[in-house]
């Protein structure tokens, strides 16, 4: 097993016992300067330990991943290095796609980032980014058709017209019952029929907040199964990748899993289905729906 998966295994077995004598003394997100300063041997050290911590892609500038890219760039034959990297990979993909997901473009703008420089030729960056510029551009429109929308609000309120019109109704003394009767309790079946559209507003903003938690909260992956290289495909020299939607059950076990995109259709589709049913989450004890992308590449030598 190789190093990344043998040090989550690790950290996920042995987490009682870490806090009491943590490997390294980490301190919160370095900047650059400080992590110029680190010989490989400090930097390695720091991207073991932020695995058993399980900060793998987060926070930025304190996680294995820019641990291990600052290790290749300052030692680029380092040993086990592009290994790691390239098993870590899924997770930033996921991270990434997450993060589109719940619309959090700052976040996905970085972990696509982060996946470019682990991989510029990662099979997934196109569409990624892609999808990145549509919610980018969607939510400029959004920010700016608000803007339009509370300029007419501010205009009647400056204009002078509105003001005899209640001069006018001041005197009225039906207008002055009504306000005096909204006080005594016979008048609330009035008032709560006015002041409805409040609650329903304030039943409308919560479900945004969550995203975050849900987020935050997403179950860690345990049990990576690879999916088989179909035969025909490797012997034709096809590459591609599948993205699959599925749910993460409270015992951490894959159901539902259906595809959404595959490229090219029907060739990777069977081998990415038998992939998920292996998968196994953490369990948390609550239903989790999610997508992935398996991406299908041939080894070096066997692209010629």
């Amino acid at each position: 097993m190789a190093l990344v998966a043998c040090v989550l295994a690790l950290a996920a077995c042995g987490s009682g016992s870490r806090e009491a004598e943590p490997a390294v003394d980490v301190a919160q997100a370095l900047p650059e300067p400080v992590l110029d300063a680190l010989d490989g041997n400090d930097l390695r050290a720091r991207a073991e330990d932020a695995l058993r911590r399980q900060r793998i892609h987060s926070p930025a500038g304190d996680c294995a991943v820019d641990y291990y890219l600052a290790l290749r760039e300052r030692e680029p034959a380092a040993e086990g290095v592009a290994t790691a990297l390239g098993e870590l990979q899924p997770y930033v993909l996921i991270a990434a796609e997450q993060a589109l997901a719940r619309e959090d473009l700052d976040e996905s703008q970085r972990l696509l980032a982060l996946l470019a420089r682990m991989d510029a030729n990662a099979p997934a960056l196109p569409r990624l980014r892609d999808t990145l510029r549509i919610a980018q551009a969607a939510a400029d429109r959004a920010e700016g058709a608000r803007v339009v929308e509370t300029k007419p609000a501010v205009a009647p309120s400056i204009l002078p017209p509105p003001a005899p019109r209640v001069a006018e109704r001041a005197p009225e003394k039906p207008a002055i019952a009504v306000q005096a009767n909204i006080a005594p309790p016979p008048a609330p079946p009035t008032q709560a029929n006015e002041a409805a559209p409040t609650p329903v507003v304030a039943q409308i903003a919560p479900p945004i907040a969550p995203a975050p938690e849900v987020a935050n909260a997403m179950p860690r992956l345990l049990v990576d199964a690879q999916p088989r290289y179909p035969a025909k495909a490797q012997n034709r020299r096809i590459e591609g990748s599948v993205q699959l939607a599925f749910t993460i059950q409270p015992d951490g076990s894959v159901s539902d899993a259906r595809l959404l995109l595959a490229q090219p259709s029907g060739v990777f589709e069977e081998a990415a289905l038998a992939a998920a049913a292996r998968w196994r989450f953490e369990a948390t004890g609550r239903r989790v729906a999610t997508t992935r992308t398996l991406t299908f590449r041939l080894p070096p030598e066997s692209r010629g």
